[in-house]
This record gives C-alpha cells, sequence and structure tokens, in this order.
C-alpha cells in the first residue's frame, strides 16, 4: 500500500506542479473542469445516483453551476467568508456526532439529498483555485504552500497515528483516526508554516505567531474535510470515493482535505494582504 502511495504520489506532484506553473488561465481552467468533473461522478457514486442519465445530468449542471458563478463575478472574499461559515458548522456538527459510538454495520446510505453536499464541497474549490490563479501572478506560489502544507499535514496525521495511535478521534465517522494523528498532522504543518514564515516571507515574530494559528485553523478544516467525505464513504459502505489513484482511492480522497482548508487559507491571505492589488477584490 504505501509503495502504490508513493508511486502514486511521484506521478500527481509533476502533474500538479506542471498545471500551477505553467498552464496559462485557459489550461488550468481545463485541467480543474476535468477534476470537477471526476470529483462529481465520484459524489454521486457516493450519494448513490445508479442512473447514468442521472448522473450525467448532475456532473453537467455542477460544471455549468460553476461556469455561471464565474463569469457572473461572485466569486471573491464574500463568498469565501461565506463558505468558510458553513464549513465551521460542519465542523461544530462533525464535533458533536464523532464522539458517538461507531456501529460498523451501520450501512444505511446517503439521503436524497447528498447530492447538494457535492456541489457545496467542489464547485468553491475549483472556483477558488481558478479565480485566484487567473487573477495573481503570486498565486501559484500561494497555492503550492498551501498545498505542502495539507500534504504534510496528512503525512504526520499519517506517521503518528500509525507509530502511537490510541485514541480515536471520531470513532463514528473514521475509526481509523486518531488523536494522535491529529496532534501528528497539526505537528507537520507547523513544520512547514515555519519554514515559510521565516524563510520565504521573513515574518515578523507578531506575524509568525498569527500565521502558526492561522495554519493550525487550516489544518483542523483539513481533518474536518476528511471526516465529512468519510461520513458519506461510510453510510455508502465503501472504503475509498473510488479507485482512480492506485493506494490512494479515488480522486476525492486526495482533494476532500483541501476542500475544506481552502476558505481559510484564501481569508488568511486577505488578512496577510498576499494578494496583489488587482486580485485583492476579485
Amino acid at each position: 500500500m504505501l509503495k502504490q502511495r508513493l508511486l502514486t504520489a511521484a506521478i500527481l506532484i509533476p502533474v500538479f506542479l506542471a498545471a500551477l506553473f505553467l498552464m496559462d488561465g485557459l489550461e488550468f481552467a481545463i485541467f480543474l473542469a476535468v477534476i470537477l468533473i471526476l470529483s462529481l461522478n465520484e459524489w454521486a457514486n457516493l450519494s448513490g445516483i445508479q442512473s447514468i442519465a442521472v448522473k450525467l445530468a448532475y456532473i453537467t449542471a455542477g460544471v455549468v453551476i460553476a461556469a455561471i458563478i464565474q463569469y457572473s463575478g461572485l466569486v471573491g472574499q464574500a463568498m469565501f467568508i461565506l463558505v468558510f461559515a458553513l464549513w465551521l458548522i460542519v465542523v461544530l456538527r462533525l464535533i458533536q456526532f464523532g464522539r458517538q459510538v461507531h456501529d460498523p454495520k451501520a450501512t444505511a446510505g446517503n439521503g436524497p439529498m447528498a447530492w447538494l453536499d457535492g456541489y457545496f464541497v467542489l464547485l468553491p474549490t475549483v472556483l477558488g483555485l481558478q479565480v485566484l490563479k487567473a487573477d495573481d501572478p503570486a498565486v501559484p506560489q500561494l497555492l503550492l504552500i498551501f498545498f505542502f502544507i495539507i500534504w504534510s499535514a496528512d503525512t504526520g496525521a499519517y506517521l503518528a497515528g500509525r507509530t502511537w495511535g490510541k485514541n480515536k478521534l471520531a470513532p463514528a465517522i473514521s475509526p481509523g483516526k486518531t488523536i494522535e494523528g491529529l496532534i501528528g498532522g497539526v505537528i507537520g504543518a507547523q513544520i512547514i508554516a515555519v519554514l515559510v514564515g521565516i524563510l520565504v516571507w521573513e515574518l515578523s515574530l507578531s506575524k509568525l505567531l498569527l500565521w502558526l494559528l492561522a495554519v493550525a485553523l487550516v489544518t483542523l478544516f483539513s481533518v474536518a474535510g476528511d471526516l465529512f467525505e468519510s461520513i458519506y464513504k461510510r453510510r455508502a459502505g465503501v472504503k475509498d470515493s473510488g479507485r482512480l489513484l492506485p493506494g490512494h482511492g479515488g480522486v476525492l480522497d486526495r482533494i476532500d482535505s483541501a476542500c475544506a482548508a481552502l476558505p481559510p487559507y484564501i481569508l488568511v491571505i486577505y488578512q496577510f494582504d498576499l494578494l496583489t492589488k488587482s486580485a485583492a477584490g476579485l
């Protein structure tokens, strides 16, 4: 499993870097559209949509809605504040639900409106990446830092959880996740945050401390995104959202953390005034 994960990562990372730094606005939009289509297809499966026609309509509607929102000028700081608030509600619900007793036989399926959550999770992520990439030449670096934070948190959680994990984090949602893994994930993200804050941005001590707190928040939201998808997988009775990425599962399994963590990260970018003046208003 670890060998497969590493091999797949060795392929995905160069593809991602090429998309981030080499693609122009249109090419990057097409790249994100492909990711959106694959992700919506997996979410449709988790939602119990079996009809090919309904699934195609669901995916097409998602892409069209994303395009309408983008070209109507609704993507901006206010949108990310709203999405962040919605994710905050999700986090609070996860805390409440996650401490319940886990029933391994509980696979009742997802509700008939579960497909709507796919739009909530995926559309703001794709729109945020697209608009930032198109409007600010500094964004490739900022997004690279974001994904390094997410990857480091994921790696730290995986290593700490396997080595020291004993206390369950959310047994009703994902029995494999532990409090020790969460701590390891936060530490992994903080290492990247310290390196960026000191070596790349040369932040003052006060701003560095604020940056570290912000990254801790982003990390916690990334865990929430993972847990949120885990609820749907558990109810659907599957371990992974798909099989497209050997050792990793599906596309959703790779981006679920980023979907929840991107809104607070973008707000952090605004707070630290890291966008150019032309992009700050989006």
